[in-house]
């Protein structure tokens, strides 16, 4: 026995090495397959969260009344400030999910979504001119911009 191991010793380390390399080859792809499973599931609690999360926001916002008015151009001067806070939290949300979707927390699909959404809604006029008070004010920044720029192509 000892001199067939002798005899065929590079035989054996050939075959060693080539199954050496195929375990590693099925190790590689099962931790990408687990690694791909977590980011799936990790994108779907997210999109959860998110969708959750736009709910409560939005109920809150129209439950004031501001919005709607301010949307229709008929907002009395004295709610503007409010008004424009309610937007504010409304762009802070948009700009999360911005935010998850560069990090790759949630899918292409919902984050198209939500650039549709973002861009209709600074489509219209008293928005455009609430978020240029909004920037007069420091309240919206540079990442905001980008988020623009990046979602509804606007330099």
């Amino acid at each position: 026995m000892c001199k067939w191991l002798k005899t065929n010793s590079d035989a054996i380390q050939a075959g060693s090495a080539i199954v050496g390399v195929a375990v590693t080859i099925i190790g590689f792809g099962l931790t990408i397959y687990q690694l791909s499973s977590a980011n799936h599931s990790l994108q779907a609690s997210n999109t959860y969260t998110i969708q959750h999360d736009a709910r409560e926001i939005i109920s809150g916002i129209i439950s004031r009344g501001n919005l709607r008015p301010l949307l229709m151009n008929t907002l009395p001067a004295e709610k503007k400030e409010d008004a424009k806070t309610d937007l504010w939290q409304m762009l802070n949300f948009y700009l999360s999910v911005f935010r998850q979707l560069r990090a790759g927390g949630i899918n292409e699909k919902i984050g198209a979504a939500f650039a549709t959404d973002f861009c209709d809604l600074l489509d219209k006029i008293p928005v455009t001119t609430a978020w240029d008070e909004l920037r007069t004010e420091k309240r919206i920044t540079e990442d905001y911009e980008e988020m623009r720029r990046t979602w509804c192509g606007q330099k």
